[in-house]
């Protein structure tokens, strides 16, 4: 078959395989709920739904529960979340084409809420629709994630697991930015564990700090992650010696704080070797200098 053929007939199965298809797309907002309450609490507000197609479309709310397993989100399709029964959204929403909604919703938390974190994720999906018999709707949906507290007999229990630098090292060429933290949440509610690693020299002096969780991601109870570290500085200083980096972290209303600290040492090679270098032809060059003022006043 003719290479040109064979291109425009892909071209074309292609196009009328996508005449079938009405392809469906909704934007929600926020990307997160997050809510400390009491029992018997309600509390009203409101998201946000966008039709980014060209079709009119009919999308529904639905709840499931999730867990984070290594930093990535398991959601749990066969299993409803109690926050199903205490939100309460209309049945379904009707967007016309890229028109946007705020949708209220009222979340009415139970007498007898047991104390602790809730979690669920709020799916916005549209109906699957059949238009004339033949054309069939793709079904899309985004989510929100929800994070409620109920107040009660919290524990905000969290337990640093690990702080330094990967691969333990302790000789750099540079001053290094690979700090690992690793925390686990060992209570019954969600954590938030935010912080600083400072760098000081010898004589106590800052040198750089890192934020430590400034995103504020959320730590599930019973769960553990490694927090991103991101420098405070546009450019890594020059370092040279040992340095000590301490490591504050907080988390929780009380808060709780815990330390940390461990030694390194800085040996820039590329510095190293040119200081080497200069010492070695001063010391000539002075020498050298040192013998020719003998032999001068020598030859007199």
């Amino acid at each position: 078959m003719n290479k040109n053929l064979y291109l425009r007939l892909i071209f074309l199965i292609t196009f009328l395989l996508l005449g079938f298809y009405n392809s469906y797309a909704i934007t929600v907002g926020p990307a997160k709920l997050e809510y400390k309450v009491d029992p018997g609490a309600i509390i009203e507000g409101k998201i946000l739904l966008i039709n980014e197609t060209a079709y009119k479309s009919v999308f529904v709310p639905s709840f499931e529960k999730f867990i984070e397993v290594g930093g990535e989100k398991k959601f749990f399709g066969g299993e409803k979340s109690e926050l199903t029964e205490w939100f309460k959204f209309p049945n379904e929403i009707v967007l016309e084409p890229q028109e946007r909604k705020d949708v209220p919703f009222k979340i009415e938390v139970p007498k007898n809420a047991p104390p602790g974190g809730h979690f669920a994720v709020i799916w916005w999906g549209n109906k699957p629709v059949s238009e004339g018999g033949d054309n069939v709707s793709i079904i899309t949906r985004a989510g929100i994630l929800v994070y409620l507290q109920v107040s009660g007999d919290i524990n905000e229990s969290g337990k640093l697991l690990n702080f330094n630098l990967e691969k333990n090292r302790f000789l750099f060429w540079s001053l290094p930015t690979n700090f690992l933290v690793s925390f686990r949440n060992e209570g019954n509610t969600y954590l938030k564990p935010k912080g600083d690693i400072t760098i000081k020299n010898i004589f106590r002096k800052d040198k750089v700090i890192f934020g430590v969780n400034e995103a504020d991601r959320i730590l599930l109870p019973q769960t553990e992650d490694n927090l991103r570290i991101v420098p405070k500085f546009e450019k890594v200083p020059f370092a040279f010696g040992p340095y000590k980096a301490i490591l504050t972290l907080n988390w929780g209303d009380k808060p709780e704080v815990v330390q940390s600290s461990f030694w390194f040492f800085v040996l820039p090679i590329k510095e190293t070797l040119l200081g080497i270098l200069v010492i070695i032809l001063i010391y000539f060059g002075v020498k050298r200098y040192n013998r020719w003022i003998i032999e001068k006043y020598s030859s007199k």
